[in-house]
């Protein structure tokens, strides 16, 4: 796919040619420089250019494919190029004479492909070239412009905005009827405008920043509010001339509007037509009795009869494709409760291409109870539709559904068009809208999946069978149905009614399997409109979990840094890092109900997530397709060899799955391999890869042969070191990430070189490895996870990590006891982490028996929001120092504090949200006015603690306690505080029986 070459080719210029640290920054001189920065520019034209012409509708996405395949092999073509030179140059670079050679090659190389991609840029539409490049130049420059008054601010604002309003009645011309000179003209015009805008704006704002420090200011400011004016008022013109030109066939559309056939009420007691064009027959049985979701419907009646404001209330049902989001609207919108309630209801399914006349028709035709017939006359302009509308709904207290909300736009427009009509100010009345979107910014209720047992009571429903007496022939499937519909209803249904017309369930089911584990049974036309509507970034990211298994927990953090090392992640904000823009990525996806979240943290963050598999296997679809992804399953398959796909992609992985095809393409250069199944061949192709990695379960017996030719990696993650890896990370240094898993003994000390990468962010290193500190300063490392020996625990020591925001330290001496003066002597003190100024994650362990100890009332990094201690001794007074870090948010005494009694000092812990204590020799807990942020208290091993705080009982945001291996005290403790103040959830994993 193109937006992921060119998102690839992106990065690979800037990190070998423009970052400080290049290698072949010496190469290059001030021309060089600058033609490399046209060149990266015109490739992100190019993918604005992409966004721009893929986010009109299917015609559009058709008219742009050809333009994108060109891209796409270039790209690919580009980066093969540029990379195999750079290679050569990097091998040969001490031989004079090869190494001008192969220079003179490189850069002829990128001379001949920033050309192409100029010839590329402009060969394409130049109208959306132009507009495209002054969006981008509007928002690369402004936002750093300080010194405006509010006037020009303003002005500003809206200038951005017409901009982008220009650019969605540009494509909607493109794709109308409208004759092509007319369209061509259009295109002059808006093309003359932003030329000659960029050029005048660019100029102005070159005056205005000279002139920031001078007395000249006013006068600059003034001369760039009024160019940014002019610009303004040009675009209100063009898009004038539009709007005049369309506005007649627009009335006669509206005016010839046919009326809506009711299909949601044809289908409202059996087949249910889901909102995002898949169809379900659900939750509802042909009697009409609806199984599972009783507690959703539950909610959503509850929020609807708790409205007590002029205003109407909005409300949301969010959830992924066939989760069953329509049903459930559904059967709230004919309940009898709801219909008793509101005077009037009206159901809305918004299509695709919004239209304000069609929406307001289907209201109109939707109304329930109906008191006289709406018709809509023939040459009814779209102004007396909505009065018809209006006076339907005027002095009546309503519901009205709007089904298939696809984006935010989409919903700002439609509750717009609405909202004028209906808004009548009486209290009690609701707006339920059905999508995929979180981010409506409207009270929410989120659909989840099905748990196994409501997976397994739907399937019998669907089938007419008993649960209690199920016949053999099922029994046999039970568990695998459960597994592979993965609690998805559409799922459940469609595999229930396809094995209805089964003579032998066994085979018939076999046969249902693979094909819901190789293509999936959802509509593949469903999926294609939410991965459309995406953009390109996100686009790159979503196809990017095809290169993990199906049903595969991913850790996020390693998602995150593997996006990055790809070159997906770019911050819109300068000084915003990459690894937070990443994750706003992420949160994006989730947000579109296209991510399942698995764990969060006690704070909100998401550990893992997951894709579903029936989306899982549309994704690996599309990848493969693309040419991007090849997904190897060597046990499925033992004759296939991994050299047999080593041109075959960009992504290589090796999973286990059902597919049964592979697309080969003889022209792409692997630049990503992952093993997630035992390999005895592990073949790992030389030169151009930057990601390797292993997952957790893979037991390396010896390193993977050709590892020494690496020169590009970027991201390494494996769980055993060999000695020939040594040379692998001294020689690659865009290294970025570097994760060497393995934990116990003994311990393998690691070579000073693998701190060697100028480009290091996250260095983890399991508990058997141990590494002496860097001699130079490692500025840009964020993540540091390793084995140190306490004597390393200095200040000196610290220093060299200045930009250190995650910090793991397991303290461990391997020395013998006659090397630190006996085993009785004094234990060596830590210095205080108070220097480390930016740490927000502090973990420090101890191994048993080390001699070793916290500085008394240790100071720490007043950024912190996460400390977690384990093994160590502190003291009371310990904690009163770590109960004023002004942001901690969680605090993990993991058997750290021995003391008997712990009386928290006035006014601490005011951010703390999350707290556990492992304390055995606890017997006093004394808790004033304290904890007032807390959410969740664990208490792990108080053995000797029979009371926690009544003061827990007025706090009330507590949401949970949970005690592990705690007496019975404690426990009778904990359920009386429940029963006091009633929080939300205790648990008792208490492994003891209860006296």
């Amino acid at each position: 796919m193109a937006c992921v070459a060119l998102a690839s080719l992106i990065k690979t210029i800037e990190i070998e040619f423009l970052r400080k640290t290049a290698r072949v920054s010496l190469s290059l001189h001030d021309h060089d420089r600058a033609g490399i920065n046209a060149f990266l520019e015109n490739l992100s034209y190019l993918q604005a250019l992409l966004q721009m012409e893929s986010s009109g509708d299917g015609d559009a996405v058709l008219k742009v494919r050809d333009l994108e395949v060109e891209i796409r092999e270039f790209a690919l073509k580009a980066e093969d190029d540029i990379e195999l030179h750079l290679s050569n140059f990097i091998l040969h670079q001490h031989g004079e004479k090869a190494a001008a050679s192969h220079q003179l090659l490189l850069h002829q190389t990128l001379k001949e492909a920033a050309k192409y991609a100029t010839d590329l840029l402009y060969s394409s539409k130049m109208c959306s070239v132009a507009l495209t490049s002054l969006i981008k130049k509007i928002e690369q420059y402004f936002p750093k412009v300080y010194g405006f008054d509010d006037k020009a601010a303003i002005t500003m604002a809206y200038f951005s905005q017409q901009l982008s309003t220009l650019r969605g009645c540009l494509l909607k011309e493109r794709n109308s009827n409208n004759s092509g000179a007319a369209i061509k003209e259009l295109e002059t015009r808006i093309t003359n405008f932003a030329l000659k805008a960029e050029d005048d704006l660019q100029i102005q704002l070159k005056d205005f920043l000279q002139a920031k420090h001078t007395g000249r200011l006013k006068k600059a400011s003034q001369k760039l509010h009024h160019t940014l004016q002019e610009a303004a008022e040009s675009v209100q013109e063009l898009l004038n001339i539009i709007k005049s030109r369309s506005s007649n066939d627009d009335d006669d559309d509206e005016a010839n509007q046919t009326q809506p056939s009711n299909t949601w009420l044809k289908h409202a007691s059996s087949t249910n037509v889901e909102s995002d064009g898949s169809t379900s027959h659900g939750f509802l049985k042909p009697e009409g009795r609806m199984v599972g979701r009783h507690h959703d419907c539950r909610v959503i009646k509850d929020q609807l009869f708790s409205q007590n404001y002029a205003i109407p209330g909005i409300f949301s049902i969010v959830g992924m494709v066939g989760i069953g989001k329509t049903t459930v609207a559904r059967n709230v919108y004919e309940d009898p409760s709801v219909a008793s309630y509101f005077d009037v209801r009206g159901w809305v399914t918004v299509p695709q291409q919004y239209n304000k006349s069609g929406i307001l028709s289907q209201l109109l035709h939707s109304i329930t109870p109906v008191e006289e017939p709406n018709v809509i006359k023939k040459g009814s302009t779209p102004h007396e539709v909505a009065m018809q509308v209006h006076k339907c709904f005027g002095g009546k207290k309503y519901l009205i559904v709007l089904d298939n909300i696809m984006s935010k736009q989409t919903w700002e427009q439609a509750w717009t068009d609405v909202r004028d009509c209906v808004f009548n100010g009486l209290v009690g009345s609701c707006i339920l809208l059905v999508t995929r979107h979180l981010d409506l910014k409207v009270h929410t209720h989120k659909m989840t999946l099905l748990d196994p047992k409501e997976s397994w009571e739907l399937f019998c429903n669907i089938l007419s069978i008993d649960e209690e007496h199920l016949a053999p022939k099922f029994e046999k499937i039970r568990n695998r149905v459960v597994e592979k519909c993965d609690g998805l209803p559409q799922l459940i249904v469609e595999v229930a009614k396809r094995l209805s017309k089964c003579n032998n369930i066994q085979q018939g089911w076999e046969k249902i399997e693979k094909e819901l584990e190789s293509l999936g049974l959802l509509d593949r036309n469903a999926l294609s409109v939410s991965y459309n509507m995406l953009p390109h970034h996100l686009k790159v990211c979503f196809l990017y979990f095809g290169v993990f298994p199906k049903r595969k927990k991913i850790l996020v953090k390693m998602l995150i840094r593997l996006w990055i090392a790809e070159g997906f992640v770019k911050p819109l904000l300068k000084h915003k890092e990459l690894e937070d823009e990443a994750y706003g990525y992420l949160q994006e996806l989730t947000d579109r109900s296209i991510l399942l979240i698995e764990d969060q943290s006690c704070i909100s963050e998401i550990k893992t997530c997951r894709m579903h598999s029936a989306l899982h296997s549309f994704c690996v679809g599309e990848s493969q397709k693309e040419g991007i992804l090849c997904a190897v399953n060597t046990q499925q398959h033992s004759g296939l060899s991994l050299k047999t796909f080593t041109n075959s992609c960009r992504w290589l992985s090796s999973y286990s799955h059902s597919f049964d095809y592979y697309v080969l393409f003889g022209t792409n250069i692997p630049r990503s391999i992952f093993f997630f199944l035992e390999n005895p061949e592990m073949f790992v192709p030389p030169k151009l890869l930057r990601v390797l990695a292993f997952d957790t379960c893979i037991s390396l017996q010896r390193v993977p042969v050709q590892l020494g030719g690496l020169a590009f990696l970027r991201y390494l993650s494996i769980t055993q070191w060999f000695e020939d890896l040594d040379d692998v990370v001294s020689n690659n240094p865009n290294l970025e990430t570097l994760v060497v898993y393995g934990n116990g003994a003994p311990t393998v000390h690691l070579p000073s070189s693998i701190w060697k990468p100028p480009n290091l962010r996250h260095l983890e290193l399991g508990n058997s490895y141990m590494v002496d500190p860097p001699n130079a300063d490692k500025k840009n490392l964020q993540t540091l996870s390793w084995v140190v020996r306490p004597i390393n625990c200095r200040q000196t020591v610290y220093s060299k990590f200045p930009n250190i925001k995650n910090l793991k330290i397991f303290l461990k001496d391997d020395m013998e006891p006659s090397h630190i003066n006996g085993c009785c002597s004094n234990p060596i003190t830590l210095d205080h982490f108070d220097c480390l100024e930016v740490v927000e994650k502090l973990s420090i362990s101890y191994s048993i028996g080390l001699n070793a100890a916290l500085p008394k009332e240790c100071m720490y990094p007043s950024r912190l929001k996460k400390l977690k201690l384990s093994g160590t001794n502190i003291s009371e007074g310990d904690l009163n120092v770590i109960a004023r870090l002004p942001y901690l948010e969680v605090l993990k005494l993991e058997n750290a504090f021995h003391g008997t009694v712990w009386k928290v000092a006035n006014g601490r812990f005011h951010q703390l949200i999350f707290l556990l204590l492992e304390a055995k020799e606890l017997k006093q807990w004394v808790v004033g006015q304290y904890f007032q942020t807390l959410r969740h208290l664990v208490l792990r091993s108080c053995n000797c603690l029979e009371q926690i705080p009544m003061h827990f009982a007025e706090i009330c945001f507590l949401e949970s306690i949970e005690l592990e291996g705690c007496n019975s005290s404690l426990i009778a403790s904990a359920k009386q505080l429940q029963q006091k103040r009633r929080p939300r959830d205790v648990k008792d994993q208490n492994p003891w029986p209860r006296i």
